[in-house]
């Protein structure tokens, strides 16, 4: 892959006494899955913050301590994660000049469940994102025929990787896809950088390279997924989004509404039990895809500013399959 980095890294000039570990690097180096990752969520509320972000999950801005607790909650109370959003290259803005306080923002809704895919969208004055996301009025249906927006974290204050990796990616689609191409705040998995999220289906993608721009702005305007660089759908459970990578990386399958799944239990009571997903094709048949979790052996620090390091969780396909149609 374009692009790969050694586990630790310094510009030039730079002593290796101030090399920086590289979560995203390392990651890469052990070869570890991208898939069965995604953070897990219904939705999203986005919020447009051009300015820069400080530290921390959901981070500070010049929203406001307040406004962003308002709006966490606002996030919290239709089930869905709070992102800022900007476009790509404004995070160079600054408090004052260049970013009055007057400036409208945009906001939006997205649903990620299977069937009730949809993204609605509004603008307001800063002073009344609150109100804004709140309210029920005033939002209107943004067309995702083109494949909808596609959202790159970028969040270097939660972790450097995401920042390092993620801002010449967002550029390098934004060159391809202007209308569609946001930076957004932390998405999770940060070792797996660069982290892309394609809405309003949920598809998040990891360890994507400038590289592959041209195919991913491709792949999403068409229906299609990259099942190589699938993390997983947000809106399933860890184990179906792995189950789901690894049978369309097993059968050659990159429909984005491929698989849709009907159930998932565990094959035994033991921590090493297999996991047996049912899905249903959209070719009218049913699959039963078997794997197994396992750790990855080698421990590391799972995010740059991790205190520890820890056995990253991967998974194995076991078998695929049919199953007869009751």
């Amino acid at each position: 892959m374009p692009g790969v980095l050694g586990a630790s890294y310094a510009p030039e000039g730079l002593t290796p006494a101030d090399r920086r570990y590289s979560c995203a690097a390392e990651s890469q180096l052990r070869s570890e899955p991208v898939l069965g990752s995604a953070s897990t969520t219904r939705g999203f509320l986005l919020v447009e913050e051009p300015g820069p972000w400080g530290p921390g999950g959901v981070p500070s801005s010049r929203l406001g301590e307040g406004t962003t607790a308002a709006l966490q909650d606002v996030a919290a109370s239709i089930g869905a994660k709070l992102l800022l959003v900007r476009r790509p290259g404004t995070s160079v803005l600054r408090s004052g000049a260049g970013a009055g306080a007057s400036a409208e923002r945009v906001l939006m809704r997205v649903s990620v469940r299977r069937g009730r895919e949809r993204v609605i969208t509004r603008t307001c004055a800063v002073a009344d994102v609150v109100e804004a996301a709140r309210s029920r009025d005033g939002w209107h249906d943004l067309d995702t025929t083109d494949g909808g927006p596609l959202l790159v974290c970028t969040h270097g204050r939660k972790d450097w990787c995401c920042a390092r990796r993620g801002r010449p990616l967002a550029a390098a689609l934004a060159e391809l896809a202007p209308s569609r191409v946001w930076e957004c705040s932390h998405l999770g998995g940060d070792r797996f950088a660069a982290n892309l999220l394609s809405l309003p289906t949920g598809w998040t993608y990891g360890r994507v390279d400038t590289g592959d721009a041209a195919a991913v702005v491709t792949a999403t305007a068409r229906g299609r997924v990259l099942p190589g660089l699938l993390r997983g759908r947000c809106c399933d459970a860890m184990v179906v989004q792995a189950a789901d990578v690894l049978a369309r990386l097993e059968l050659g399958r990159d429909e984005v509404r491929d698989l849709v799944p009907v159930s998932a239990a565990r094959e035994g009571e033991d921590a090493g039990a297999a996991w047996r997903v049912v899905f249903d094709t959209s070719r009218g048949q049913r699959l039963a895809v078997r794997v197994r979790q396992r750790h990855v052996e080698s421990a590391q620090r799972l995010t740059c500013g991790a205190a520890a390091e820890q056995h990253a969780r991967t998974w194995e396909l076991l078998d695929v399959a049919p199953v007869a149609v009751p």
